[in-house]
């Protein structure tokens, strides 16, 4: 990827990542930018082009700006984001067969008696808390961003479980607490793992229905609902 490609893009994903105005998806990451020789940050446009390949760049922007939607590039080449960026691209070379073992070992930790809590946020003194645990473990680096994207974002019709309304209830389509912010950062992701990699749709969805059916459960809903916690 050119140097001017990379600084295209890095405008491209702080732009989704930070407002709402640019779809990302549409304009297939194009952007009216300046040229980049008149740029005093250049020189990290063209570290990132030699030494990254053209999926790690897009794994270090994406995992950056989900992170920090309004990071610059002096954030993108930091050593930490560019060895998370090779992470998130090194699990994308293994497809399915580093997702299946992910997901085994989720399995095998989140007990069914933890799913309430893990879903939709620890009871404390009779309430919810305003944070569920698997987006914590999603904050803390602990959930890999592409699990979160699988088992977060789709939906279960036949056990009541669609997280992503869920929240929208309980705290409102336009709350900027709480989980909502974070949801349309994991929404904009997942749109983001569609475009650069193949079949991710069907694999996902795939993986979700056997992961969910294994808990042989009748439902995933909540024990106890409150919404419009922030609206």
């Amino acid at each position: 990827m050119s140097p001017e490609h990379v600084f295209t893009l890095a405008k491209a994903y702080r732009m989704y990542f930070s407002t709402d105005t640019y779809d990302f998806i549409k304009y297939r990451g194009h952007i009216k930018t300046g040229p980049l020789i008149q740029q005093r940050d250049r020189q990290f446009y063209y570290r990132l082009s030699t030494k990254l390949n053209d999926e790690q760049i897009h794994a270090t922007l994406l995992m950056t700006h989900f992170f920090k939607p309004t990071a610059y590039i002096t954030d993108v080449v930091t050593p930490e984001a560019v060895d998370a960026g090779i992470a998130l691209s090194s699990r994308a070379e293994n497809g399915i067969t580093v997702l299946k073992h992910d997901l085994y070992e989720v399995r095998k930790r989140l007990k069914p008696r933890l799913l309430d809590e893990w879903l939709y946020a620890p009871m404390i003194d009779g309430q919810r808390s305003v944070m569920p645990t698997s987006l914590s473990e999603v904050m803390s680096r602990i959930l890999p961003l592409d699990l979160a994207c699988l088992l977060l974002l789709i939906p279960q019709p036949d056990k009541g479980y669609n997280w992503p309304v869920y929240w929208e209830r309980r705290e409102g389509k336009k709350s900027s607490l709480g989980v909502m912010p974070w949801l349309t950062r994991l929404r904009k992701a997942d749109q983001l793992l569609n475009l650069v990699r193949p079949s991710w749709r069907q694999m996902t969805h795939k993986l979700a229905d056997a992961f969910w059916a294994s808990y042989r459960l009748s439902s995933l809903t909540p024990e106890q609902e409150e919404y419009q916690l922030f609206s």
